[in-house]
């Protein structure tokens, strides 16, 4: 099935877009026998190697072709020499490059140690980093950075151990993911990578780890990090956006998506019917940051739980500028609900001018308590010394007390555009007939002003009806 896109020019609003959706098990979970492999120590040191030169005088003999031996492929993985650790005041960054060189062979659950040691090899700190999966013919770069609560303890060098519980064959099970449209940011100082992760796939995944590594023009590793993406449908990619530890000029970024321990695989295909875009407006203000939301409807006669709501911004070059999310716990049958994404920051480089709005519709749950939402808003006013709160009164009209609700809160410019929102949820119970109130932070863009309000009061994950 085609992707479905929602581009659009910023400043103008569209009247519908049709979202995507679904969850995940396990991708692959065989049963693995432990290694009995011995542990595997790498050691890197800013210490040069030196490869002494064998000086031969020439002969005029008669050549003879040597027989060529075959070429082993080393058992287990291989650190790459451009590995490297750089210590700055307190902050330790470590870099490296671990390849799987066997064509055969996948490894299962592997731990990375990273240990920091003084010049009498005493441990200063250590880190884990840990990987479901790591495939055959793979390399895979692997960041890590520690900040040391003493700044004066010189740390000599770093030992990166890696453990394994079992080796799988590979079978048809392969990485599926792949990178593209790769762009580092510099950001005034506060370094960003953005790009694509391609899903390569037939199935739809949530909880994608991204690993970047940065290099300088001599190919050393100066920097690097990590970000997460929630999901990818099947045969399609999703935008990134992650900060980056520096410490050299970075001429090159690598990116290497991989699947986690707490991915999932989403059993659904039909990811256009259940969730749809009745309005949204995104801007950037002054400070970089894309404001705005959106109003989005349940489609289906059934209540949709854990629904995800993704929002890529691109440039004027088709460069991802920055990405946006929101995890939604409920939205009732045939209802709507206004809700305004966590936006990461455009770099200072580029702005964001277009975008497309994907969804991941949870799971339905035809036997929910409500069909309908029985919570009636009767006033929803600015407050707040800087007017950054939104103060929403409702009422209980069910027959039963209520526990914590969600609440969500758009706000409309003059000209009916949405120039932000929030949400939040109720502190306490409401009893049937009942009315509470709580106020909700809002995030619009400085200079604008709000003309009217729009909120929405309804069960959340944690709601209990007594």
């Amino acid at each position: 099935m085609p992707k479905k896109y929602a581009i659009v020019t910023l400043l103008i609003i569209f009247p519908l877009i049709v979202g995507l959706g679904c969850r995940f098990t396990n991708g692959q979970d065989p049963t693995a026998t432990p290694s009995e492999e011995p542990l595997v120590i790498v050691e890197m040191t800013d210490e040069p190697t030196v490869v002494p030169t064998l000086m031969i005088e020439t002969q005029a003999v008669q050549e003879v072709e040597p027989t060529p031996e075959p070429t082993k492929v080393p058992d287990g993985l291989v650190a790459l020499e451009n590995s490297h650790w750089i210590q700055d005041d307190s902050t330790v960054f470590v870099g490296y490059l671990f390849e799987n060189p066997a064509s055969d062979i996948l490894y299962e659950n592997v731990e990375f140690t990273i240990r920091l040691l003084g010049r009498d090899g005493n441990l200063i700190d250590s880190g884990h980093v840990f990987l479901p999966w790591f495939f055959p013919n793979e390399t895979r770069g692997v960041v890590y950075t520690f900040w040391l609560a003493d700044e004066s303890v010189a740390v000599d060098s770093v030992a990166v151990d890696w453990t394994f519980e079992g080796k799988l064959s590979p079978e048809e099970f392969a990485n599926p993911f792949t990178s593209d449209n790769v762009v580092y940011w510099d950001n005034d100082g506060f370094p960003i990578v953005t790009g694509r992760v391609v899903n390569q796939s037939g199935t739809t995944y949530r909880e994608i780890r991204v690993d970047m590594v940065g290099y300088d023009s001599s190919g050393v590793i100066v920097g690097g990090g990590s970000t997460y993406i929630d999901f990818i449908h099947l045969n399609d990619y999703m935008g990134f956006h992650g900060y980056v530890d520096v410490f050299g000029d970075v001429t090159r970024v690598e990116v290497f998506p991989t699947l986690t321990i707490s991915s999932l695989v989403v059993d659904k295909t039909d990811f256009y019917s259940e969730i749809s875009v009745l309005d949204f407006y995104f801007y950037e203000d002054d400070f970089g940051y894309m404001m705005g939301g959106m109003v989005v409807q349940n489609e289906t006669d059934a209540v949709l739980r854990n629904s995800m709501v993704y929002v890529t911004f691109y440039d004027a070059d088709g460069n991802i500028a920055t990405v946006g999310s929101i995890f939604v716990d409920m939205i009732l049958p045939g209802e709507t609900l206004g809700i305004s994404p966590w936006i990461s920051i455009v770099p200072e480089e580029t702005s964001g001018r277009d975008l497309d709005i994907l969804f991941l519709p949870g799971e339905t749950d035809p036997g929910y308590e409500l069909s309908s939402n029985p919570f009636r808003v009767n006033s929803a006013t600015v407050t707040g010394d800087f007017n950054n709160y939104v103060r929403v009164n409702f009422t209980n009209t069910y027959s039963k007390q209520v526990s914590e609700l969600d609440v969500y809160v758009l706000v409309y410019n003059a000209a009916g555009e949405i120039i932000g929102g929030g949400s939040a949820w109720t502190d306490g119970p409401t009893p049937p007939g009942g009315t509470s109130e709580t106020d909700v932070w809002i995030g619009y863009g400085v200079g604008q002003s709000i003309d009217s309000i729009q909120a929405w009061v309804v069960p959340s994950y944690w709601t209990e009806f007594e």
